[in-house]
């Protein structure tokens, strides 16, 4: 029998399918909200495919795609992030480096019970790796567990981050923020544009901890179920449990964790 994280799998997978096929012909671009924001039209050929492959396990299925035009291509009322159950997607996350051949572009798949991931894949379509968990079940990287790190100071980590698309405020916050991490100091800080990839490399031992601001729910669903059950805590930049209203996430094992939030908050009460 079938489950909901085989379907995760399966369709973060046929989504990366279509962005491997894809890489080098973007097709038509255009910007969303600012002029550093795209979006591709394989963007939204990986979007229909996830969710085709989501419908064929479920075909009453909820699913919520940050592309709007995929529903609107297969004629499938979207769902919404007050259904008791709902698939979130999205198609592309690091859609620049997608379009500039930087290795490292994602599918996010979650699916979400009161918002609340209970299952959720992550496909790193540059790499072909394939992250996913389910409450109870523990994290996989291609079939084999994976946890997080025992790093216990900040000043031992190593660190990973996103910077937001609005370069005005939010990003005077980040910098902030930034800045005090360099000077705890780390032993460094990563950046690689896809928020749901950030958080499978801390799931998988490979970084210690993640931050960023001003995401939404597709760019974290999937992560923040991986990284809770490879052993992360999983909250927002204040602290509070992440769910799918948040606007922020920071993940970390526990003890990071606790230094991490107390350095956030240290810069943001100078910012």
């Amino acid at each position: 029998m079938r489950t909901v994280l085989d379907t995760a799998r399966d369709a973060a997978l046929a989504g990366g399918e279509v962005l491997r096929r894809r890489a080098g012909d973007t097709g038509m671009v255009r910007s969303k909200g600012s002029a550093t924001d795209f979006v591709t039209e394989a963007d939204i050929a990986s979007g229909v495919a996830v969710v085709q492959a989501i419908l064929s396990a479920d075909p009453k299925a909820r699913v919520l795609v940050e592309e709007p035009e995929v529903c609107e291509q297969l004629g499938v009322e979207p769902g919404t992030l007050d259904d008791d159950e709902v698939w979130v997607v999205d198609p592309l996350d690091g859609t620049t480096s997608f379009l500039h051949g930087f290795p490292c572009y994602s599918v996010s798949v979650a699916l979400v019970r009161e918002g609340r991931p209970v299952a959720g894949a992550v496909h790193n379509a540059a790499s072909a790796e394939l992250f996913s968990a389910a409450v109870g079940h523990g994290s996989h990287l291609s079939g084999t567990r994976i946890t997080v790190s025992r790093a216990a100071k900040v000043s031992e980590a190593l660190l990973v981050t996103g910077f937001p698309y609005d370069r005005g405020t939010p990003l005077d916050r980040q910098l902030a923020v930034l800045a005090r991490f360099l000077r705890a100091p780390v032993h460094g800080i990563r950046r690689d544009g896809s928020a749901a990839v950030d958080c499978c490399h801390v799931a998988s031992g490979r970084a210690d901890g993640f931050w960023e601001y001003a995401l939404k729910p597709w760019d974290m669903a999937a992560g923040a179920i991986i990284c809770a059950e490879a052993g992360a805590r999983v909250t927002d930049v204040a602290g509070e449990a992440w769910t799918t209203a948040s606007e922020s996430i920071c993940v970390a094992n526990p003890t990071l964790h606790t230094q991490m939030i107390e350095v956030i908050a240290a810069a943001e009460a100078l910012a």
